[in-house]
């Protein structure tokens, strides 16, 4: 019996959720959120199952996965000051010695409230259930520092575009041989749209989770015009349909997750490109790319 209840808020507790298309283990897997974010529950609730929308995406996960929040403790949550995990795999631990007992994984990308000082390498940590723990000062960087501090805000010139697509693309291929796995969306697992999308985040812009979706941000570009860093998709033409997404290296090769996260040339994929587009320099401008700066799902919007 599926109940229904007012629309709230919670924030994710799990390292990577897994979002499923029905509340069933199951069911497809449709996307991964991370530690941190935030969503809005839609009211629906199945057995221990709750549908969320986590900014463009709707799905079910797990009760455990979620710590429900107040319209005021949102406000709050939003407010405070966070670590956002910087390295690719860490430990949040009981207290601050790597002997210490481990309380959850923490992983690149991850978001945590800050709690407190450090102590000799470590700083305090809250968790989104309400728990404190310790992680290693250096796996991570203070949340907004790093998010005002990302390339992707940067790129109204070439030098600029050119730097940040380094990062993404660089990034993409320090991921090879990652698993494939539909719906992942986490440095543990990517699917072709989520790689990009995960890339794209660390470099401080969001982009839509699905291919399909992602086709349509920024502005097209044409074929053999392509730079590093814009997305190119495959499927077929006519009528358009896109089934794949990868990011482009230059020199005709492309980063991207098939089967596992790999380097290929365009030769060596063999399938046509049905479309491309360009990201970068189309931050913030109404084209479908927003920056976590301008996000409400990150921080509050004062005068927005």
């Amino acid at each position: 019996m599926i109940l229904t209840s007012i629309l709230t808020w919670a924030v994710v507790t799990l390292s990577s959720a897994f979002m499923r298309q029905a509340p069933d283990y199951e069911a497809a897997l449709e996307n991964q959120m991370l530690m941190g974010a935030l969503v809005q529950t839609t009211g629906n609730t199945n057995r221990y199952w709750v549908e969320v929308t986590a900014e463009d995406y709707t799905g079910w996960v797990t009760e455990m996965s979620l710590q429900y929040l107040s319209d005021q403790e949102k406000e709050a949550y939003l407010e405070a000051s966070k670590w956002i995990c910087v390295a690719e795999y860490a430990r949040i631990r009981e207290s601050p010695s790597e002997s210490a007992v481990p309380l959850c994984d923490f992983t690149m990308g991850d978001i945590v409230r800050q709690a407190g000082e450090g102590c000799g390498g470590w700083v305090q940590v809250l968790l989104p259930d309400g728990r404190t723990g310790w992680v290693l000062k250096h796996q991570v960087m203070d949340f907004r520092t790093w998010a005002e501090s990302r390339s992707g805000l940067s790129t109204a010139d070439a030098p600029g575009r050119a730097f940040c697509a380094r990062e993404i693309t660089s990034l993409a291929c320090a991921f090879q041989g990652t698993p494939y796995m539909w719906g992942g969306n986490s440095i543990k697992h990517f699917d072709c749209s989520g790689l990009v999308k995960f890339c794209y985040f660390l470099n401080g812009i969001i982009l839509p989770r699905n291919a399909s979706q992602q086709i349509k941000c920024g502005t097209p570009v044409k074929d053999g015009c392509w730079e590093p860093g814009d997305l190119l998709f495959f499927g077929s033409k006519k009528p358009l349909k896109v089934t794949h997404v990868a990011l482009y290296l230059g020199d005709g090769r492309i980063v991207h997750s098939s089967q596992k996260v790999r380097i290929n040339t365009l030769e060596e994929y063999g399938r046509e490109v049905v479309g491309a587009c360009r990201i970068l320099g189309n931050v913030d401008c109404g084209k479908g790319v927003k920056s976590i700066l301008r996000s409400p799902y990150y921080f509050k919007q004062y005068g927005r």
